[in-house]
C-alpha cells in the first residue's frame, strides 16, 4: 500500500509535468503559421510615410517586349507606371492625389485580405522564372527605403509562393486605387 507522503509526491510530478507540457504547447503551438515580420498593425503606418505597391510582371518574353506594371500608394499621392523591359524603364507615369483618409481605409481593406500574411522561406524569395507564359505578382510595404514586407505570388496557381492573403481581392484593391486603370493598361500586359 503506497503512503500518503507518496501519493503527494507523485500528484506533485504529475502536476508539474503537466505544467511543463501546457507550458511547452503555448510557446511551439504556431510554428507552421505565416510569420507576419511586422509587429505593427498595417493602418498604423497610414500617418507615415510608408507606402505599399504591386508590381505585375508580365509573360516572360524578349526585353523589348517584356512589359511591367507598378501600382504605389502612400498617404500623398497614387502612382501608376508603365514599365518596359527588364530593368524596368519608365514608359508611362501617372499620379493622383490621395489622403490620409483614404490611405487608412485602403491599408485596412489589405489588411483584412491578408496582405501582411506571407511564408518567409529563403528558398522561395526570388519569384523570378516561375510562370512564365503569365503573371507574377509582388506586394511590398516599404518605408524608410527599407522592404518591411515583400511576398509574391502568380496567375498560375500552384504551391510555390510566398503570398499566402487572399490574391485576387489584394489585386483589385490596388487597382480600386489608380483611376481608369483599365483604360490604362489596355496595351499592357
Amino acid at each position: 500500500m503506497v503512503g500518503s507522503g507518496t501519493r503527494y509526491f507523485i500528484a506533485f510530478f504529475v502536476a508539474l509535468g503537466l505544467l511543463f507540457l501546457v507550458i511547452f504547447l503555448l510557446f511551439h503551438s504556431g510554428t507552421n503559421k505565416p510569420k507576419t515580420p511586422t509587429t505593427r498593425s498595417l493602418v498604423s503606418y497610414a500617418t507615415t510615410d510608408a507606402q505599399v505597391s504591386l508590381s505585375i510582371d508580365g509573360p516572360v518574353n524578349a526585353d523589348q517586349s517584356h512589359q511591367q506594371v507598378l501600382v504605389t500608394v502612400n498617404s500623398q499621392d497614387v502612382t501608376f507606371e508603365q514599365l518596359q523591359g527588364y530593368d524596368g524603364s519608365v514608359v508611362y507615369s501617372q499620379s493622383f492625389a490621395n489622403t490620409e483618409n483614404a490611405y487608412a481605409a485602403f491599408l485596412q481593406a489589405l489588411a483584412h485580405a491578408g496582405f501582411a500574411l506571407g511564408n518567409n522561406s529563403p528558398t522561395a524569395k526570388d519569384e523570378r522564372g516561375y510562370c512564365p507564359l503569365g503573371e507574377r505578382y509582388v506586394f511590398q510595404l516599404q518605408q524608410d527605403s527599407q522592404t518591411l514586407e515583400r511576398y509574391w505570388t502568380t496567375s498560375c496557381g500552384g504551391k510555390l509562393k510566398t503570398y499566402l492573403g487572399f490574391q485576387a481581392l489584394t489585386i483589385e484593391l490596388f487597382q480600386n486605387q489608380v483611376p481608369n486603370y483599365r483604360g490604362l493598361t489596355k496595351t499592357v500586359l
